[in-house]
């Protein structure tokens, strides 16, 4: 039990990294297939992170501009 538990954890944070946009993107697809790997609540997860991964980040790098 607490092998899945610490595994969920694990995999929650690897997608939280792969999908923070600091890494490139070969990185963060490594580390989102990694935490579909841990099974369970994360394989959802590490999909969402993969996708976000590989889509378009350029909306980040720019700044928002303020819409009246």
């Amino acid at each position: 039990m607490m092998r899945l538990i610490i595994s969920q954890v694990l995999g929650a944070y690897l997608t939280k990294v792969a999908a923070s946009g600091k890494h490139s993107r070969l990185i963060s697809a490594v580390l989102a297939v990694a935490a579909t790997r841990m099974g369970g609540a994360s394989k959802l997860m590490g999909i969402w992170g993969l996708i976000s991964a590989l889509s378009n980040r350029s909306d980040q790098a720019r700044p928002r501009r303020n819409q009246v």
